[in-house]
């Protein structure tokens, strides 16, 4: 249905830290999934090093920590379940004790981000500690249910504009918080295919954003039958004008990363 090839995506999160991430580094690695920063992060901290990877997903969190295990990093590397907008740390990692936070693909989509920005500076990291996001743009099909969604009653779960200007997105998050943001750039290219060339390949991809793309969707379900049937109506029509000869949406995708710094 959709494929993406975002080769090296985390190798560069991790080396956009620069020496914040070195043998002996701490790192936090938010919303973590299957733990590819946090692997690429623990391979860098070596073993006098740590890494602590949160995430909601406890499913996630279990291929993360047998990824590790059959990696030999598993002594470097600790996975726990955590909602990252509370950020509810192990007390035994008292405070202050991160030199480095990565976010993958994940920022846009916590509730308030600055607030959350705001205490990493204040209680997770170290003064002068770095800040590293990133964020895919775009994706084009959800970028369309949002253009034909919101306008019909629909309430984003996110701030579009990381769907519309994702750098514009990044330079706002950073305003007004303890941190500077002293670097934001596209580095990363890859092209993504959606499959979309027949009815049941469209319902497919349209009951993937609906329904298991929660990211984007949360909250379409309090709309009456109506509005939806008329929001998908409106969706199909902008993805049919998308689709090439062989029905297949397809679209560069571009990495962007954002690397701050806590105030000291």
């Amino acid at each position: 249905m959709t494929k993406f090839v975002h080769a090296g995506g985390p190798e560069r999160i991790v080396d956009a830290a620069g020496p914040a991430i070195k043998p002996g580094a701490s790192v936090l690695d938010l919303a973590t999934g299957t733990g590819k920063v946090a692997l690429v992060a623990a391979a860098k901290v070596g073993e006098k090093g740590r890494v602590l990877g949160i995430d909601i997903s406890d499913e996630f969190l279990k291929l993360a920590k047998k990824t590790a295990d059959e990696a030999g990093m598993g002594d470097r590397v600790e996975f726990l379940q955590r909602d990252v907008g509370a950020l509810d740390m192990p007390v035994e990692y008292g405070r202050r004790w991160a030199d480095a936070v990565t976010c993958g693909s994940a920022i846009a989509m916590f509730a308030e981000p600055g607030k959350l920005l705001d205490t990493l500076a204040r209680d997770v990291m170290k003064p002068g500690g770095v800040f590293v996001a990133d964020m895919w743009a775009m994706h084009l099909p959800a970028k369309i249910f949002l253009d034909v969604a919101v306008p019909r009653g629909f309430e984003a779960p996110f701030d579009a504009l990381w769907m519309a200007d994702t750098e514009t997105a990044f330079q706002r998050l950073f305003e007004g918080t303890q941190f500077n943001l002293v670097k934001l750039e596209k580095m990363g290219e890859s092209m993504a295919r959606w499959e979309a060339g027949s009815e049941e390949k469209m319902e497919a991809l349209w009951k993937n954003l609906a329904e298991d793309q929660t990211w984007l969707s949360f909250g379409l379900e309090r709309l009456d039958a109506g509005r939806v049937e008329e929001i998908k109506r409106a969706w199909v029509k902008e993805i049919e004008a998308c689709r090439n000869d062989e029905g297949v949406v397809v679209k560069e995708m571009k990495q962007w990363i954002a690397v701050a710094v806590v105030k000291e």
